[in-house]
């Protein structure tokens, strides 16, 4: 996941749109359509992709930051119907540190490929988001970004390796947070809490829809 995590979201979610009612995407199928044109590296599209940032998690302040992998590419499409496509994919590794006790969790690989539909008013996104990757709460989103989690079993700081996870939701741009929210989970959720010991979970990596594993 990319962005370290869903976080095109927050940047649609904050970007001022104008409010109308939120329309059901035009397309309902959550596999979304491909892209078209040409690649472009992520440092180009967003010269703050790679930066570190803060998660509260685990009891503590974790800092994400970029590993020594870092080949992320992007692509954006306009559809006819006036939605947005955004396509990333490449390998990227990332470094996540406890600020209280200085414990890493060096080089987590979460290369998977993310999509994301935007609907032509931005107000309704689709994202689905392959592993290996990361997932975690956005503050931007506001409560019901963190309910979704909760109501999913997503823990704070979640891993799967293999399988997919979706998020839909409905945001409201004139707070920039989620309107509505529902997650769904196609995969094996390790809490990434308990790996800062050096267990990082080796359970198989067979899809269990809506299931999370402590990696113990």
């Amino acid at each position: 996941m990319n962005r370290f995590a869903r976080a095109s979201l927050v940047i649609v979610a904050g970007a001022g749109l104008s409010l109308t009612a939120s329309p059901a995407l035009a397309h309902d199928d959550p596999s979304l359509p491909e892209g078209s044109g040409d690649w472009t590296p992520m440092e180009e599209l967003d010269p703050a992709y790679y930066d570190p940032i803060d998660i509260e998690a685990c009891g503590t302040t974790v800092t994400l930051s970029a590993g020594d992998v870092t080949e992320v590419e992007g692509r954006e499409t306009a559809l006819p119907d006036g939605d947005m496509l955004l396509e990333l994919r490449g390998g990227f590794t990332i470094d996540l540190t406890r600020q209280d006790t200085g414990e890493v969790i060096d080089e987590l690989d979460i290369s998977g490929p993310t999509t994301e539909l935007f609907s032509a008013d931005g107000t309704h996104i689709i994202g689905v988001y392959h592993g290996p990757s990361i997932l975690f709460p956005f503050p931007e989103l506001g409560p019901v970004d963190a309910a979704a989690f909760e109501a999913a079993g997503i823990p704070d700081l979640a891993y799967f390796k293999k399988g997919v996870v979706t998020f839909d939701l409905v945001i409201n741009p004139e707070t920039g947070e989620a309107v509505s929210e529902e997650a769904d989970v196609d995969a094996r959720l390790h809490d990434l809490c308990t790996w800062f010991d050096g267990n990082r979970g080796h359970g198989n990596d067979r899809h269990h829809h809506n299931s999370w594993d402590d990696g113990r």
